[in-house]
């Protein structure tokens, strides 16, 4: 396999920039193997194929520590790896009918990076080893596939992976978080959940005097304003009610967003322009001025919902919620 392309982490695979920072977690006394349990719910994979395979080093990398909690990692020093390598190393955590990761879904993820020659934790994400409950975001789609992404291609929530990254794939990441020069890079990940692009449910109809709204094929909306006066306030409606868990009052949320104005005018359109968007929790979105996240929560996961703001710069905004953490 030749060397994956990167443009940029968050159009490639991230949508937050992986900044150079260590979080420091105690090792649970009570340290459990990395192997898969015998309970384990046997995952279908069906017909998806992984970009990567599993090799000399990630095979070899010891994780003493199941699904979810923080880990003690040894890596063979001596392994020489040319190309990008993956093993899944633990799924306790799956539970039945999981979905596994595969083409246009998005990954939420928590990981930490170390650096071959030393061992030494570079980073990781402040949800890694369960310190807190938020993920990060991997897009898998075939035009930006990398490292991470294929990392937890074909696995499942609940599964734990081993990324080895090549010296030569390895090398945007190293000018991030540092490391031993020419050295392979060696991730853990928790693959926590798996999404659409889209929102995805029971369809329901939308109360009087809502705009009529229209999704295609790939699920990007359209609206037909109605014949009435710009909406006083702030009120929303869920026309798709998803399946996931409850948007909680501060999480950050990933969604694809259409904003028109009540002239008819686009103003904002995710779904042509840049892809998903992050929103913060709701203090943070009311300092920006974004007071409709608030409508946002309370709403599963997978959920579209629609919102009319009044004012001066009356506007519909119309959210598919793809992910939470």
């Amino acid at each position: 396999m030749g060397r994956f392309a990167f443009d940029a982490l968050e159009r490639c695979s991230m949508l937050r920039r992986i900044a150079p920072a260590v979080l420091t977690v105690a090792v649970s006394a009570a340290v459990l193997t990395g192997c898969s349990s015998t309970d384990a719910v046997e995952v279908d994979r069906g017909d998806c194929a992984a970009t990567l395979g599993a090799g000399a080093l990630s095979d070899s990398v010891v994780v003493l520590g199941a699904f979810g909690t923080e880990p003690e990692v040894s890596i063979p020093t001596e392994t020489e790896v040319s190309v990008s390598q993956r093993s899944i190393v633990d799924s306790s955590g799956v539970t039945a009918g999981a979905k596994v990761a595969g083409n246009d879904t998005i990954a939420s993820v928590n990981f930490a990076f170390y650096d071959q020659a030393s061992g030494e934790k570079l980073f990781a994400s402040s949800g890694f080893g369960g310190a807190a409950e938020t993920n990060e975001f991997f897009m898998l789609a075939a035009d930006m596939m990398n490292p991470l992404s294929a990392a937890v291609e074909c696995a499942a929530p609940g599964e734990r992976v081993v990324l080895a990254m090549s010296p030569e794939d390895a090398l945007p990441l190293r000018q991030q978080i540092g490391g031993t020069p020419e050295s392979a890079l060696v991730a853990v990940m928790d693959l926590e959940d798996v999404s659409g692009f889209k929102a995805s449910g029971r369809e329901k109809g939308l109360p009087n005097g809502f705009p009529a709204v229209v999704t295609d094929e790939t699920g990007q909306p359209g609206l037909v304003l109605p014949p009435r006066e710009a909406p006083v306030g702030l009120t929303s409606a869920v026309r798709v009610s998803g399946e996931g868990d409850d948007v909680s009052a501060e999480g950050r949320l990933l969604v694809q967003m259409l904003a028109v104005g009540w002239d008819g005018s686009v103003l904002t359109n995710t779904w042509t322009d840049g892809g998903p968007q992050m929103l913060p929790g709701e203090t943070e979105s009311a300092a920006q001025g974004l007071a409709f996240r608030a409508e946002l929560t309370g709403k599963p996961v997978g959920s579209q919902v629609v919102i009319t703001e009044g004012g001066d710069n009356a506007r519909v905004i119309v959210l598919d919620i793809l992910a939470a953490g």
